[in-house]
């Protein structure tokens, strides 16, 4: 990646918004890309109806909507094929002028990713984030299509080991090349998470309570950390406990208002919602535990890796997650917090303990701190630019 102009790379992504994990981490990776090669130049492909885009975002970064929606998955065979045409003729446009294409949304944006890249004669590299990895893989209708877009990229990213060895498991041996995909683990922006905001008085502030952050469905398993909450908080009656996440006002969101009202605890469970990002800061630094227990979901979905957990450590708040996900790579057990099994009685356990023993919660979080503070951006920026580097050696 060197030579007398920029390098110009073309990322394709559902979302720059600090709302959802793959917003974040496209925002961090493509900054601490060109914080290293200042000669980066970035383009970057938005889906249509994305999030929010973050007020982080900088202004300079050349952004066009131009990617079907994120339920693209979801289509009917028929309008399907018809997005994936114009997703590919959007891509190949873009592609003529790059270097390389990085489809940081899951398939099937990576396929119209890879097909675009080669129509442009370009090399494409894919980041790996979790379910959207393996579902497509596993599917009677995708399968196929999903498998050969692993085998056409040039690289693949990991986020985890979790993950990876999903996605090994998913396809038949050998299939994805020696040393593939590539772990690179996602990272937090650490200082972030050090110095207070300023967003006034929050209900919050006025009493020690625990934290979960995720969308709320199944497989970032809220009712497990709930169920387990409301056992643990009849010891604790002054805690209480802040969900945030997004609300659809499904089923499953109705059932776990109705626990929580059953169980008489409305006045100290409080659901949130989407906040800003001052506000999640400001709820992370002043928790005083973090509590996130992912589940296998009935779809198979999992969580590939848990950037809050990063976050909630950088703002040296203990934190609690489950085994068989990809927080095993985000949580050190039992030195920045606690894996668990993915049960009620044993995020309970873990929850009661901390609850217990503020002493415990201090030096889980100053922990926490060492182990955020050491996962920068800039490590991983650095391994996706070797990978870029040894890409585009290969297509010279």
């Amino acid at each position: 990646m060197d030579g007398g102009r920029g390098v110009r790379v073309l990322y394709l992504t559902d979302s720059l918004s600090d709302l959802d994990g793959v917003g974040r981490y496209a925002m961090c990776l493509i900054e601490a890309c060109q914080k290293l090669r200042p000669d980066l130049e970035p383009e970057i492909l938005l889906a249509r109806k994305h999030r929010p885009t973050s007020s982080l975002v900088p202004k300079d970064w050349s952004i066009r909507v131009a990617l079907p929606p994120d339920y693209f998955y979801y289509m009917s065979p028929l309008r399907f094929a018809a997005w994936r045409a114009l997703g590919t003729l959007q891509v190949w446009r873009s592609a003529r002028g790059v270097d390389l294409v990085h489809a940081i949304k899951d398939y099937p944006h990576s396929l119209i990713g890879v097909d675009g890249a080669s129509l442009a004669g370009v090399p494409c590299v894919a980041t790996g984030h979790g379910t959207y990895t393996i579902q497509p893989l596993l599917s009677e209708r995708h399968g196929a299509r999903a498998l050969s877009t692993s085998r056409r990229m040039g690289g693949l990213i990991s986020v985890s080991n979790y993950t990876k060895s999903r996605w090994l498991e998913a396809v038949p041996p050998g299939t994805l090349g020696e040393g593939q995909p590539q772990v690179v683990p996602n990272c937090v922006d650490a200082e972030r998470y050090v110095h207070a905001p300023e967003i006034g008085e929050r209900p919050w502030h006025h009493f020690p309570f625990s934290l979960t952050i995720g969308e709320v469905k199944q497989r970032k398993g809220h009712h497990l950390g709930l169920g387990a909450w409301l056992k643990a908080a009849q010891k604790f009656p002054d805690w209480h406990h802040v969900i945030v996440g997004r609300c659809s006002g499904d089923d499953y969101e109705r059932d776990l208002r109705q626990r929580i009202e059953a169980a008489g605890m409305t006045s100290r469970v409080h659901v949130l919602g989407n906040i800003s990002e001052d506000e999640k800061v400001d709820l992370l630094q002043r928790a005083e535990i973090f509590l996130h227990t992912p589940i296998t979901a009935d779809d198979g979905g999992f969580e590939g890796f848990g950037i809050v957990y990063l976050e909630a450590s950088a703002a040296g708040t203990a934190v609690i997650g489950t085994n068989d996900c990809g927080a095993e790579d985000a949580i050190l057990d039992s030195v920045t917090g606690y894996l668990v099994p993915q049960t009620e009685g044993g995020v309970q356990a873990a929850l009661e303990r901390l609850m217990a023993d503020g002493e415990l919660r201090r030096t889980l979080g100053a922990q926490g701190r060492l182990h955020a503070g050491a996962n920068t951006w800039e490590h991983n920026a650095r391994a996706v630019l070797e990978l870029y580097d040894q890409v585009l050696a290969r297509n010279t």
